[in-house]
Parts: structure tokens; C-alpha cells; sequence
């Protein structure tokens, strides 16, 4: 069985689920109190294999960001940056790459990041943590609710608003294709307060004209609406202030069984493929104890290694003593041999090393000065004669207007090293921030 955990509301939605080959059957969806999660987790728990979570809205934190075109790894430092400088650290986020947007002069990647805050993560992972079965995702109730619009066919480049009614909080999340561009709770008005669901209608509507003012060209033309406080008076509101196509919200072509009670959050977890999900996330907790047990199977492993190793030694050497005493004359020999020759040679690299002692410091300096690009400056150089050669290493700083342009001059002058005929094995070994410079450190060996 598949259990279903929505935490988005004052209540928590439930759904347990039995999955088949081509739809989900319902087998129970109701409303909890947080208090009462407890005792019913105990009463399925011979029955449940798999729990999947879905967690507060964080409303400012599904966000798009646009950022250079970059190698994944300094990508990902960039995006981390930004992400920070946004929200602060108190956040655990996801990122997913949903492509190029291409601008006057350049090309910049379109990231999209998702994240809870870490005390509320930790916090869910503890109301699970004294159970059998411990939650295989951790994720976002907009993410959920995407996942599950895209399996009905809704999500397409026209912008779709879906609205889930509900008691106390109504919930709003705006998509753009498969992006999610606003999430906002809204507050229900009592059945005696508001009894032709007016406000509700008007909160509704100024946020599709704040989302119009925020991306004029792209206004939102389709609404959908589940939740089983809807009325034909909302309905009819909304028609009437902002012009809507309403879509009917018909889960049950992806689901059987009775599902009176929807929970969008909860039917989306339902459908998740953990083979192509990317916005999973995991509490700090649940790493280091992943991590623990990775570093013991890795050092389980290595010993056994190691004996194994050890085994197959000792049974060599002793074949090999049988065959000592008759090899022994031969080594002698030729231990002779290359002794002579030892000292034939001795001149002939004293000569070669006098010879070969200095690197070309010209054209090292000349090929350096063509290197390093405005805006980054060298602090130190080495140079050191290994087996293989020259080998040689530079320090310095890139200083450019902001994270990110700093982080592309130290991506330039890595690819000029990388171009240059007189270097080769070029590795980039430090990169770190430092407010808005990076200092970097490049070892590479002469071509000459």
C-alpha cells in the first residue's frame, strides 16, 4: 500500500493508495489532526509500504532564475549563490534546468528551484521517524499538485491558475507550462460572513492581476478548480470579475475507487516516478545517516579488499620460494650487469641535468601575460622539474562586478590555459568566494 501524507493545510490530508499497472486505486482519503497521525500510522503500519510527503507551500520559494551559461559545476555554485542571496540559508532547496533563454548577446540557463524551510523538514522527518516505513520523497505541495495537473493533460504553455478550496485556507498556484510561478494561501470567509463567496472570488482576482502586472505578456486565461468547499456561487464569481475559462477538475480518468474527498497534493504524490523526479528533498538528518552507512559498507568493503589481498600474497609467496633457489645464480648476475651500466650512465645524467635544470622562463612569462584576462590579477607562480617534466602552478584572484562574473573570468583564464600550446594537464584545483572575488588556484605542466 501507498500512503500519501499532504502537511499544506491546517489538517493533514491522507490517502492510501494501491498502485496498478496502468491507474491508482483509491483505497482511503480523509483529514487528520496533526495529533492523530500517530495512532493511525500504527493501525495501517502492517499495511504500508511506501510513504511519500508533500509539506508546506513556502510561498516565496518556487522561483525561477535566469543565470550565465555555464559548466555544470560552477552553474550549480551560481545558482547556490543567488538562491542565498534571495533567502538566506535557513532553506534546503532542489533545482531542475528547464533550458536556454537566449538574450540580445548571450545565452543564460533557465533554472527553477524549490525548497522548504530545514526546521520544517526536520521537523516532518521526526513525525515519521518511530515507524516501520520511513518516507521515500519529501517535497512541496506545488510541486505535487504539478506533477499530477501534468498527467491530466492541463499544463501547456498557456498559464493555468488551479485553486483548491478548502476550510480554513484556500490554496492558489499559477504554472506557466511546468513552471510554477506564484503559490499564495487564501483565506476563506465563513458561510455566514460571505455566504455568495464574494471576497474569496476577489482575493482570487487580484492574484491573476498580480500576476498579469508581474508577466504582462502572459495573462491567465484557464482556471481550475477542485476542493469540496466549491460552490456554484464562486463559480459563477469568478466568471463574472475576471472572464475565465473554468476547467472541470476530473482526477478519476488516473484514479479508481471512491475519491469523494480529493486531496490534489495527495493525488499528485501518488503518481510521482521516483526514476525522473527532481525535486525531492532530504532532511540533513536523513543524510548523515545515509551517509553512515555508506562510509561502513565503503570501509567493510576495503578491508575485505585488503584480506583478500593479503591472502592472495602469502600463497604467492610461498610458490615463489620453491622457485628461489633456483632463480638466485640468474638475479645475481644481472644484478652485475646493471651495475656496470649504472655507472656508465652517471656522467651522462649529471651532463643532462645541468642542461635541463631551468625552465624557459621567456616564453612562460610572454604565454602568461597572454593568459590572464582583465579583471583577474596573479598573486603567485611556481614552477617544480617532476619525472614528467615542468610542473607549475599560479594563484590568484578574479575581481569582476558581481559572484558570477568573477566566476567567469576564472572559467576564462582556465580555458586560455587550456588553449595555450605551452601548457598541458591543466586543472583547475581551488575555486572559492570570497564576497564578490574568487580566488582560484591552476596547476599545469610545460608542453616544452
Amino acid at each position: 500500500m501507498l500512503l500519501c501524507v499532504d502537511f499544506s493545510g491546517e489538517k493533514v490530508n491522507v490517502l492510501l493508495a494501491k498502485k496498478k499497472k496502468e491507474k491508482i486505486e483509491v483505497v482511503e482519503s480523509l483529514e487528520l489532526d496533526v495529533s492523530e497521525l500517530g495512532d493511525y500510522l500504527t493501525s495501517k503500519s502492517g499495511k504500508i509500504e511506501e510513504i511519500r510527503v508533500s509539506g508546506l507551500l513556502e510561498n516565496t520559494f518556487h522561483k525561477i532564475l535566469s543565470v550565465p551559461d555555464m559548466k555544470s559545476k560552477m552553474l550549480k555554485e551560481a545558482v547556490e549563490s543567488e538562491v542565498i542571496k534571495a533567502f538566506g540559508n535557513d532553506y534546503q532547496f532542489k533545482q531542475q534546468d528547464l533550458g536556454e533563454v537566449p538574450g540580445p548577446s548571450k545565452v543564460n540557463r533557465k533554472i527553477m528551484t524549490v525548497g522548504m524551510k530545514r526546521d520544517n523538514l526536520e521537523e516532518l522527518s521526526k513525525l515519521f521517524a518511530d515507524y516501520r516505513v520511513k518516507p521515500s520523497i519529501f517535497t512541496t505541495y506545488p510541486v505535487a499538485l504539478q506533477i499530477l495537473l501534468e498527467k491530466m493533460e492541463l499544463l501547456s504553455e498557456e498559464t493555468l491558475a488551479f485553486v483548491e478550496i478548502a476550510h480554513p485556507n484556500s490554496r492558489i498556484v499559477i504554472f506557466q507550462g511546468k513552471e510554477i510561478r506564484v503559490t499564495r494561501e487564501l483565506p476563506l470567509a465563513e458561510r455566514g460572513k460571505d455566504p455568495e463567496s464574494s471576497a474569496l472570488a476577489k482575493d482570487i482576482y487580484r492574484t491573476l492581476l498580480f500576476y498579469t502586472e508581474s508577466f504582462p505578456n502572459q495573462k491567465v486565461t484557464r482556471l481550475a478548480i477542485a476542493g469540496n468547499s466549491t460552490t456554484s456561487e464562486i463559480l459563477e464569481n469568478l466568471r463574472q470579475k475576471a472572464g475565465l475559462e473554468i476547467i472541470p477538475f476530473s482526477p478519476e480518468s488516473l484514479f479508481q475507487g471512491d475519491i469523494s474527498e480529493i486531496h490534489p497534493g495527495c493525488l499528485g504524490l501518488a503518481l510521482v516516478d521516483l526514476g525522473h523526479f527532481s525535486f525531492g528533498l532530504i532532511p540533513y538528518s536523513v543524510q548523515e545517516k545515509r551517509k553512515m552507512k555508506k562510509t561502513m559498507t565503503l570501509f567493510s568493503f576495503i578491508f575485505l579488499s585488503i584480506l583478500l589481498v593479503f591472502i592472495l600474497a602469502i600463497f604467492r609467496l610461498s610458490l615463489n620460494l620453491k622457485n628461489l633457489n633456483l632463480r638466485q645464480g640468474g638475479i645475481t648476475g644481472e644484478i652485475k650487469l646493471k651495475e656496470e651500466r649504472m655507472k656508465e650512465l652517471s656522467l651522462e645524467l649529471v651532463s643532462h641535468f645541468i642542461e635541463t635544470s631551468q625552465p624557459p622562463w621567456s616564453e612562460i612569462l610572454l604565454e602568461l601575460a597572454a593568459a590572464v584576462p582583465p579583471g583577474v590579477s596573479l598573486k603567485s607562480m611556481s614552477m617544480k622539474r617532476t619525472r614528467k617534466g615542468w610542473m607549475g602552478e599560479v594563484c590568484g584572484i578574479a575581481d569582476g562586478a558581481d559572484e558570477i562574473n568573477s566566476l567567469v573570468l576564472v572559467e576564462r583564464i582556465q580555458n586560455n590555459f587550456v588553449q595555450s600550446p605551452l601548457f598541458t594537464g591543466t586543472k583547475l584545483v581551488y575555486k572559492k568566494l570570497e564576497g564578490k572575488r574568487v580566488a582560484f588556484k591552476i596547476i599545469y605542466q610545460l608542453a616544452v
